[in-house]
């Protein structure tokens, strides 16, 4: 049976591999490497790292889709990586010293060695990457909007290496037939560039738009805070213990958080009222969409008659009906607030 946070390490796996493939690339690094292990010994590092990656990446999606009791079918996904790893091996291996690492191209194409190590890492990345866009395109049709377009932008992008991945693979079976088609090179890195870009974009559309609607939240409630001053004000001059206690040590950390102290007020608020509701004759808050002058004299009237110490029966009322979700569940306390401002009357 699968461990349920499969799923995570293999994102962190896909991640770590094309990370290190991306070093592996470099110049320099691929000049040491090549210095501590054997000449080509970068350029196969760079494509085994490459191909666990993507394979990494289709147990994400099996591991998600498939969940725990699909063990057999994540395990079968390494036999294909297996034997591509052996394919690259084999293929640097019987290559002459000289050529290791030479990239493919029509001076090198037609040696064995060379035309076997593209031609089996690529046709594992084609079948890797198709499987992997595949699942994105099953998956986006139930997802949440949001992440569904950053997985239409990943799968387009899987599509897009996919692509490159083909036209390099078509130039090597050619060639190996005698014929040697130059043009089927040109699209393989700039696809591969497009796809990565379009890679980067579809992981980070999801998080990138979340930010910035918790920006437009923030900035909301920073400009809301000040709206139901005027009910607050109302209520804590009757009720002072409503006002809740900032934590100890970092008072001056309150006037930072706006979220904390958006919904600080409005729950201050809603105790008043649940405090003032035996004096209430009528629901305010039922008044405010419709007569917010009404509204307003009712709430002045429970406040003056709780001020003159009128008895009461001391049944706490339902006032400000609760919402589905946080936003929902703030704005009758606003409503009520803009309804006692835009009243004519004086504090009590």
């Amino acid at each position: 049976m699968l461990s349920p946070r499969l799923p995570n390490w293999a994102v962190t796996v896909t991640i770590a591999a094309f990370a290190l493939a991306f070093l592996w690339q470099q110049r320099g690094i691929s000049a040491w490497f090549d210095g501590v292990t054997t000449p080509g010994g970068a350029r196969l590092a760079v494509n085994v790292l490459l191909s666990c990656g993507v394979c990494s990446l289709l147990i994400f999606f099996l591991g998600s889709a498939l969940g725990p009791p699909r063990a057999r079918r994540v395990a079968l996904e390494f036999v294909p990586l297996g034997a591509a790893i052996a394919v690259l091996t084999v293929g640097t291996a019987v290559t002459p010293v000289p050529l290791r690492g030479a990239a493919l191209g029509p001076a090198t194409v037609h040696e064995p060695g060379i035309a076997l190590f593209y031609l089996g890492g690529g046709l594992y990345l084609i079948y890797a990457i198709t499987a992997c866009a595949v699942w994105i395109v099953r998956y986006q049709r139930v997802a949440d909007p949001h992440l569904r377009t950053g997985l239409r932008i990943g799968a387009a992008s899987l599509a897009a290496a996919a692509a490159g991945s083909v036209f390099r693979a078509l130039y090597t079976v050619f060639a190996l037939f005698g014929a040697v088609v130059p043009v089927l090179l040109w699209p393989g890195i700039p696809l591969v560039i497009v796809g990565s870009l379009l890679f980067l974009a579809g992981i980070t559309y999801p998080g990138v738009r979340a930010r910035f609607a918790a920006l437009a939240q923030r900035r909301r409630h920073r400009s809301d805070h000040a709206r139901p001053a005027p009910l607050w004000t109302f209520l804590v001059k009757a009720y002072p213990s409503i006002v809740l206690r900032t934590p100890p040590g970092h008072p001056w950390r309150e006037r930072f958080v706006v979220h904390r102290r958006y919904y600080r007020r409005v729950i201050e608020i809603r105790d008043g009222l649940v405090q003032l509701s035996p004096y209430l004759e009528a629901d305010p808050a039922s008044l405010a969409a419709d007569e917010p002058a009404a509204a307003a004299a009712a709430l002045r009237s429970a406040l003056a008659r709780h001020a003159a110490g009128e008895a009461s029966d001391g049944r706490a009322k339902l006032v400000l009906p609760g919402g589905s979700d946080l936003e929902s569940d703030v704005r009758p306390p606003l409503s009520l607030a803009a309804s006692l401002s835009s009243a004519p009357g004086r504090e009590n």
